[in-house]
């Protein structure tokens, strides 16, 4: 895996990355998970923390920020409740003071306005201002953990923008971004084509545009 590959993926739209992942058969579009700022870009490798319910015994949302190199991506596996958050101003203070590379949340956070007025990357499921705290509890940290429906494990590469998070297994960096860099050139010169006035499926045709995300078979 080389930072070139990683630089590559992380200025790159994530609808090209999905593209790349149905090309190698990956699964790695998380469901239901949007920003709460559309302009908000978020990219870096995932931090895992999954989360459970309390019960009887009271819970925390956890101490687990403080030693994050910067640039890396939070990750919170709630299970997708939408009835108690895991992240609000506080952590997003921290967090964007460490110049953390975002959070990413399956479920809701609070405190919305603080994390669009610092601009610091949330996508989740929306928010909700009802704390997690005496609800549910940290379970675990740097294990695999569902976001959206996608596995994402401790160091994979997570990327999002206004359209959603894709998530890259570490291992595979090197192939998304290959392929990923082959749509983006293709779709550019249909783009370009047309502009030109050319007609539309005649360079699609060329382009090879409607098997560009098909997956490849051996």
């Amino acid at each position: 895996m080389t930072n070139s590959a990683i630089s590559q993926l992380s200025c790159m739209d994530t609808t090209t990355i999905s593209d790349a992942l149905d090309k190698l058969g990956i699964a790695g579009q998380c469901l239901g998970i949007g920003p709460l700022d559309p302009a908000c870009r978020l990219a870096g490798p995932a931090f895992t923390v999954r989360y459970m319910p309390c019960g009887v015994h009271g819970g925390t949302v956890g101490d687990y920020i403080d030693d994050l190199p910067e640039g890396t991506v939070i990750v919170l596996d709630n299970q997708q409740r939408l009835d108690a958050t895991v992240w609000g101003d506080i952590l997003t203070t921290v967090a964007s003071r460490k110049r953390l590379g975002g959070t990413v949340i399956d479920g809701v956070c609070r405190d919305a306005p603080r994390a669009i007025d610092v601009k610091y990357p949330v996508f989740s499921r929306g928010s909700y201002m009802r704390t997690g705290k005496d609800r549910v509890a940290v379970d675990a940290v740097q294990c695999s953990v569902s976001i959206g429906g996608v596995r994402i494990d401790p160091g994979d590469l997570l990327v999002g923008d206004r359209d959603g998070v894709v998530a890259i297994p570490k291992a595979r960096i090197e192939q998304v971004a290959e392929v990923a860099q082959y749509i983006d050139e293709a779709e550019n010169h249909i783009r370009d084509a047309v502009e030109r006035g050319e007609r539309l499926d005649e360079v699609r045709k060329r382009q090879r545009y409607h098997s560009l995300q098909t997956r490849e078979t051996s």
